[in-house]
């Protein structure tokens, strides 16, 4: 298994998931969001999951550059499952108001989205 840990993330497999940390705490600029969107794209690549959680437990904010970012890694899956968790509430706020998490059980957004690890984890085993 090639070394998980990158400049701005490192990632952790957890059966057939891939765990990625985010390890900055902002995602301001464009050349951090691309080299973030490229590390992230490398572990998957590197450990060849379809489904991901991104643990934003270190993050306190994200510009719109990061969501680009994010949605980059969204379109390199395909078809496998995104799961953010450990959100701050600003930063879940931020998501939901450019639609990109779930308003609702009844609303699909690029994004899923749970309190923390171990239900992200739980969501995607099921």
């Amino acid at each position: 298994m090639p070394d998980l840990s990158l400049r701005y993330a490192s990632g952790a497999v957890h059966g057939e998931m891939l765990v990625v940390s985010i390890t900055t705490d902002q995602i301001r600029d464009s050349t951090l969001a691309y080299a973030l969107r490229d590390e992230i794209i490398s572990l998957v690549e590197a450990t060849k999951v379809r489904n991901v959680v991104l643990d934003l437990e270190k993050v306190h904010f994200i510009g719109s550059v990061g969501f680009l970012a994010f949605l980059g890694v969204r379109r390199h899956l395909g078809g496998g499952r995104i799961v953010l968790c450990n959100m701050s509430e600003p930063i879940r706020q931020m998501f939901a108001v450019c639609r990109l998490i779930p308003a609702d059980t009844a609303t699909t957004a690029p994004f899923e989205v749970e309190a923390n690890l171990d239900a992200a984890l739980l969501r995607l085993a099921s």
